[in-house]
C-alpha cells in the first residue's frame, strides 16, 4: 500500500499521470488507423492575476527530460522536434512558449504532465519575481513548502530561487539544487524551553557558527522586549531578529530605533507571516529581509494550453486560435514581441525567442542550471521598462501578430 498520494516518476513516464480522455482518444485513433504528424503550441491567453504585466517561463527542464524520454523509449520514429523559450525568459499572453512537432500518438498522451510542469513552475517563478522587483536588493527567503504537498517542495524551491529568492528553507528542495537550506527558529523552540532567554542562549551555544543567529521575537513578550533579550543573550553573535505577527510596519520602525540607539545598526530586521509582494512593497524601507511562504508557494498557476496548430504540414487550429507553426521575436531591451509564421525572418533589432532543444528525437540544447536560469531572470528584470516593473497592470500592447 502506498503511504503517500503522489505521482511517482514511473507514472509520469508511462503516461498514467494524464486525463482519461487522452487514453480514449488514443483508442479511437488506433482503431481507425489515424496517425498524423502535428505541431502543438503552448501559450496563455491571459494572466491569472489582473495586475500581472508579464510572466516568467519556468519548468522547461522537466519537459525536456520527459520529451527526450519519449523520443528514446516511446516514439516509433526519431522525428520529434521541440522548440522552447529559455528557462527564466519573460513572456506575454498569446505567444507560444513551447512548440512540439511529431506524431500525435507519440506524445499526445503526455499533454497533462507537460502543462503541469510549466503551469505550476511558471506561476511560482512569476510571483517570486514580483517580490524581487519591489524588494530590490533586500534578502528574500522561501518559507512556503509547508503549505503544499511535500512531494512538490523541490518544484516550489527551484521556482522561487529561479525567480530571484536568495535561499530556500526546504532541505530536499535545497539539496536538489546543490544549495544549503536556510531558516531561523520556530516558536516551538521557545515554547519547549518555556522562555525566550534560555532558547536564545541554547541556539547560540549549540549550532555551528555558520548558522546565522536570527531570533524570533514575538513568542512571549513584546517584540521590543524580546529583541533586547536576544541582544543580551546572543550579544555580538546576533545577526538579526524576525517578526512574524502584528503591525509589521509599526513594529519594524520601533525595533530599528531601539537597535540603532544601542549601536547595533548591524542587526538585520526580518519580516514574515502572510507576506506577498504588496506587503513587501510597504515594508521594504524598514526591513532588511523577508520570509515569504504561502503567497508564493500557492501562487496562481499560469493557465497554459497546449493546442494543435498544424496537421500534416497544413495550418489547422481550434476556433479562436491562430493556426500554423510560429516563431516569436523580441525587440531587444524594449520587450515588444512579434509572432510570425515559422520561417519568416525578422531583423531590425528583433531577436528570436524560441530555440530548438530537441531535433529528430535528440536533445541538442540541454536545459540550464538553476543558477543560469536565475541569472537570466535577474538580467531580464533589470532591463524591464519601468511600466512593466510596476505591481499594477500596464495596458499597452506587447505582442503583435505579423503575417
Amino acid at each position: 500500500m502506498r503511504r503517500f498520494n503522489y505521482s511517482d516518476e514511473n507514472a509520469i513516464l508511462n503516461g498514467k499521470a494524464t486525463d482519461a480522455y487522452f487514453l480514449r482518444t488514443f483508442e479511437v485513433l488506433k482503431a481507425k488507423n489515424i496517425d498524423k504528424r502535428v505541431v502543438m503550441e503552448a501559450m496563455v491567453k491571459s494572466f491569472p492575476d489582473k495586475n500581472y504585466n508579464f510572466g516568467i517561463f519556468s519548468g522547461i527542464q522537466e519537459v525536456i527530460n520527459l520529451l527526450s524520454y519519449i523520443a528514446e523509449n516511446v516514439a516509433e520514429s526519431n522525428s520529434l522536434n521541440v522548440w522552447a523559450m529559455q528557462d527564466g525568459e519573460v513572456f506575454f499572453p498569446n505567444e507560444p512558449v513551447l512548440q512540439i512537432e511529431g506524431r500525435y500518438t507519440d506524445f499526445g498522451i503526455y499533454e497533462t504532465a507537460i502543462l503541469g510542469f510549466i503551469s505550476y513552475a511558471s506561476g511560482i517563478t512569476t510571483k517570486a519575481v514580483r517580490s524581487r522587483l519591489v524588494a530590490k536588493d533586500k534578502i528574500l527567503f522561501s518559507f512556503g513548502t509547508r503549505r503544499l504537498h511535500p512531494s512538490v517542495a523541490p518544484v516550489i524551491e527551484r521556482a522561487c530561487y529561479t525567480g530571484g529568492f536568495d535561499a530556500v528553507s526546504s532541505i530536499v528542495g535545497a539539496e536538489l539544487m546543490g544549495k544549503k537550506a536556510v531558516g531561523t527558529m520556530p516558536h516551538a523552540l521557545m515554547l519547549l524551553f518555556g522562555n525566550s532567554a534560555d532558547a536564545f542562549r541554547a541556539f547560540d551555544e549549540v549550532l555551528p557558527s555558520e548558522v546565522p543567529r536570527i531570533a524570533l521575537i514575538d513568542t512571549f513578550g513584546s517584540p521590543k522586549e524580546e529583541t533586547l533579550l536576544a541582544l543580551e543573550c546572543m550579544g555580538p553573535n546576533l545577526y538579526g531578529v524576525r517578526v512574524d505577527s502584528g503591525d509589521l510596519l509599526k513594529v519594524g520602525k520601533e525595533l530599528r530605533w531601539e537597535l540603532n540607539i544601542r549601536g547595533r545598526e548591524d542587526v538585520k530586521l526580518f519580516a514574515s507571516g502572510g507576506l506577498d509582494e504588496y506587503m513587501v512593497q510597504k515594508l521594504v524601507k524598514v526591513y532588511d529581509g523577508f520570509g515569504i511562504g504561502t503567497k508564493v508557494a500557492n501562487a496562481p498557476v499560469m493557465d497554459f494550453a497546449l493546442k494543435i496548430v498544424e496537421v500534416e504540414g497544413k495550418p489547422r487550429a481550434k476556433v479562436g486560435n491562430y493556426s500554423g507553426s510560429k516563431d516569436v521575436y523580441r525587440l531587444k531591451n524594449e520587450f515588444r514581441d512579434l509572432v510570425v509564421p515559422k520561417g519568416k525572418e525578422i531583423t531590425n533589432g528583433y531577436e528570436p525567442l524560441l530555440q530548438q532543444v530537441i531535433k529528430d528525437g535528440k536533445v541538442i540544447k540541454s536545459y540550464d542550471s538553476v543558477d543560469e536560469s536565475r541569472e537570466r531572470v535577474l538580467s531580464r528584470i533589470k532591463r524591464l521598462p519601468d511600466e512593466l516593473k510596476s505591481l499594477y497592470r500596464e495596458d499597452g500592447e506587447r505582442v503583435k501578430f505579423f503575417s
